[in-house]
């Protein structure tokens, strides 16, 4: 009978070291390593990896059925895309290791970078970070959570971003140590934008979200003709007075509205849908690619100061591209636009990405491999 005893406290103890050594594996790690001396924190490495795999999810080449949410088809599947400079083709698992080792290699360069600095960022951006927090965990706390990602790590991820605007801002802006001079800018606005005045002529009746049919289009296209004729009698080959662009937008918005069964209450709300501005290669992209651009074709078509109407598909827009220095100083458009964004921050990025793939890599391999892809939940 003591013997039996003793078997069973052997036993019993044998299973007590297992559960206990059971209970240390079970533990995570809080950090992934260093780059460059940079901490990575947990949160930050399954953040960025989150991130990569939604990017690998819509290059994947997946099987009828299957889907960006189908998480182990998406590490199997053949993913091709760029990755910096270079075209990657790789399998889903590959693509997503690279893509977040990208990520924690940028995030590294501007932790190091902003320490060098000796920067601090201004309440208005923490302010904004902790604002964004809060909208993005109230719209997916639960998804976040179930990745192991806390609101602290969202916030530290995203303060990184502000860290590296402020980095942009204190090396080019105008007290930075290489500030752009206003040559440089000057020859940004003049081949890199477009400034663009234009009346937006409705396709859409936005009040029952009812788009205009064949008929109704062929209508709205020959009273955007109309005004396109106005505009072009009333402007000179360079100027156009405000007043002008208002007025030809209340005669011509109201009865574009009239045209598709929709009514405009007071002709001066019509004001809204005129205006001028300056359009970055940011904001010229989101119109086309490099075969065809649907704004800027039409325009550069027709040439400098002639108005030309261009059918956007939701509206017809009647607009021309005119030179801003016969109105606005190179000072006055930089006080009115950010142009240091679209003109540096390209640059500033590819430089964070290769300064964090040079920096010293201690990554603990292990602890990645407890964070892997294929624990990614894409439901809850």
């Amino acid at each position: 009978m003591r013997s039996i005893k003793t078997k069973l406290l052997s036993l019993s103890m044998a299973l007590a070291m297992l559960l206990a050594l059971a209970g240390c594996n079970l533990s995570t790690p809080s950090s992934v390593g260093t780059i460059g001396g940079v901490e990575i924190p947990a949160g930050v490495y399954l953040l960025a990896q989150y991130n990569a795999y939604n990017t690998a999810a819509n290059l994947a080449d997946l099987a009828t059925g299957e889907t960006a949410n189908d998480v182990k088809a998406v590490l199997k599947a053949e993913c091709t895309g760029t990755i910096g400079d270079e075209e990657v083709t790789a399998t889903g698992a590959e693509y997503v290791e690279k893509l977040t080792q990208r990520a924690i290699e940028y995030y590294a360069a501007v932790e190091t970078k902003f320490a060098e600095l000796g920067a601090t960022l201004e309440d208005a951006a923490t302010s904004e970070v902790a604002d964004s927090v809060e909208s993005m965990w109230e719209s997916n706390g639960d998804l976040y959570e179930a990745n192991g990602i806390g609101k602290s790590s969202l916030e530290t991820y995203l303060l990184n971003a502000q860290k590296a605007s402020a980095i942009l801002d204190l090396l080019y802006g105008p007290q930075g140590t290489e500030p752009v001079t206003d040559e440089e800018y000057t020859d940004f606005v003049n081949n890199s934008c477009y400034y663009i005045e234009s009346v937006q002529i409705p396709l859409v009746d936005y009040s029952t979200y009812t788009m205009a049919d064949d008929e109704q289009k062929d209508q709205i296209m020959q009273i955007a003709e109309q005004c396109r004729e106005q505009l072009s009698e009333e402007s000179n080959s360079e100027t156009l007075s405000s007043t002008a662009l208002y007025e030809a937008a209340m005669t011509y918005v109201p009865q574009a509205m009239e045209a598709i069964g929709a009514t405009m209450e007071d002709a001066t709300q019509a004001m809204y849908y005129a205006g001028s501005g300056l359009y970055t290669p940011d904001d010229l992209a989101s119109y086309g690619g490099e075969d065809y651009n649907n704004l800027t074709d039409p325009l550069d078509e027709v040439g400098m100061n002639q108005w030309v109407t261009i059918n956007l598909g939701t509206t017809v827009l009647v607009a021309r591209r005119i030179d801003p220095f016969k109105t606005y100083t190179i000072a006055q458009l930089t006080s009115m636009y950010d142009l240091l964004t679209p003109l540096k921050s390209e640059e500033l990025q590819n430089q964070f990405y290769a300064d964090g793939a040079a920096m010293e890599h201690a990554l603990d391999e292990g602890a990645m491999k407890t964070y892997s892809a294929s624990n990614i939940k894409k439901n809850v």
